[in-house]
């Protein structure tokens, strides 16, 4: 779970986030697990010596992409979301 490190999501948009993943039977059941959750994959980030770049969580923007790559929105999809978006807006995948 460490690719959900620094993953933020406003407590107002948990039950959004909520309702898309609610056929993942591992999403978290309150914004509280959520926050647990992330704070064990900072835990797990650390001790890989990884610091990935926060990342503002939209879950409109989160649902748009999983129906582009036609995905079931869940925690699965979720991370491989947060791998996309950081490889995004990382310098280094920048074209020069």
């Amino acid at each position: 779970m460490r690719d959900l490190s620094d993953v933020v999501l406003k407590p107002s948009d948990f039950a959004v986030l909520a309702e898309l993943c609610r056929l993942d039977l591992q999403f978290p059941a309150t914004f509280d697990q959520w926050a647990g959750l992330i704070a064990t994959a900072e835990t797990q980030a650390r001790e890989r010596r990884s610091f990935p770049q926060p990342l503002l969580l939209d879950p409109k923007a989160f649902e748009g992409w999983c129906q582009k790559v036609a995905i079931v929105p869940c925690l699965d999809a979720l991370r491989a979301y947060a791998i996309v978006q950081r490889g995004q807006s990382s310098p280094s995948s920048i074209p020069i």
